[in-house]
């Protein structure tokens, strides 16, 4: 004889009666039925989306601490995968091995350390292809030697000051957003920037303003800039005071002093996308868009050059003329105008 009553059926009878589980899969395993071995018996609770709880206003809808909700603090979670990663092994025959092997390995691991970093040990990564290195620089040397030793303005330029570019990863943000902290920290020192970062109200202001000391930190190790007395450079005699880009007017006492010369925004992909419920029944999808911002950091002194140079030119094409001494050209019998 089979059981033809529906799963569903005996579901609910089971939920809303009061029959333990063990009695229920003794009554099914008394039947020879295939729904006594694949039957999952569910819990004795029923839950409604809509019940005359809900429409309570003064309903409290506070819920008790799941087993769940602990792995969202970062620390349980990263205690948990450590304890299932490692073997306990505190009451077995083998913890003695165990705990030998690891202190062997420790030790190898103190020998590697105190060894010597040598050139030979980086070339894979400092020159990972040697012979194109070497045609380019004899390249570099007969460019040299036919030019007689002469170097071009961007050589000397780029000999003589130092420049670093920085971009960071793409944040949560859109273009927009950050287009005007990139615009409040162009053409500012370092330091005056990382305040207006630390000051503004912008949610993505924080993370600039950690990129930015990223960036001084990156600029000081391995390009030495900031560093005056510590390069040899003999400081300026008196203040100079020129003019920035935006028509104000600086006064620098120090040419080694960072500042921003360019700051710029960069579009990245699609973060993901939600569905948007408009009026009249339609639809539209919302975009999450990724934006990066990137630096250009330069020396005051860069800046100096620049002015200088301005001056200069200016000089150069001496007073502006409303009508010039020049030959009249291309007449005509007719007006032209």
């Amino acid at each position: 004889m089979s059981l033809n009553q529906p799963a569903r059926r005996i579901a609910i009878a089971l939920s809303s009666s009061n029959i333990s589980r063990q009695q229920c899969l003794t009554h099914l395993s008394s039947r020879t039925s295939p729904l006594a071995t694949t039957l999952t018996v569910l819990p004795s609770t029923r839950r409604s989306k809509w019940s005359f709880s809900n429409l309570n206003p003064f309903r409290s809808k506070k819920t008790g601490a799941t087993p769940s909700s602990d792995l969202d603090d970062p620390t349980i979670r990263r205690r948990m995968m450590e304890e299932a990663s490692t073997p306990q092994l505190d009451s077995s025959i083998f913890a003695e091995e165990v705990s030998a092997v690891e202190e062997k390995e420790k030790e190898q691991g103190k020998k590697q350390q105190a060894a010597p970093i040598r050139a030979q040990h980086l070339a894979p990564t400092a020159d990972p292809d040697p012979q194109s290195r070497q045609r380019w620089e004899r390249k570099m040397v007969i460019r040299m030697v036919h030019r007689n030793g002469h170097e071009t303005r961007q050589e000397i330029i780029r000999r003589t000051e130092r420049e670093m570019r920085y971009r960071s990863p793409f944040l949560a943000t859109s273009i927009k957003k950050l287009v005007h902290l990139a615009r409040q920290i162009a053409d500012r020192p370092l330091d005056e920037a990382l305040v207006q970062m630390q000051y503004s109200k912008k949610k993505m202001a924080r993370e600039i303003r950690h990129h930015l000391e990223l960036a001084r930190d990156r600029a000081i190790v391995e390009h030495g800039m900031g560093l005056g007395q510590a390069n040899g450079e003999a400081p300026l005699e008196k203040p100079k005071k020129i003019k920035s880009k935006d028509g104000k007017w600086l006064v620098i006492s120090d040419p080694t002093r960072i500042y921003i010369a360019q700051a710029w925004v960069g579009r990245g992909s699609w973060r993901g996308q939600r569905l948007v419920h408009l009026g009249r029944g339609r639809k539209g999808m919302h975009k999450k868009p990724s934006t990066s911002i990137s630096f250009v950091l330069k020396e005051e002194k860069t800046r100096i050059r620049e002015y200088e140079e301005a001056l200069a030119k200016e000089k150069r094409q001496g007073p502006w003329v409303h009508l010039p001494n020049r030959p009249i050209t291309a007449q005509r019998q007719y007006y032209t105008w």
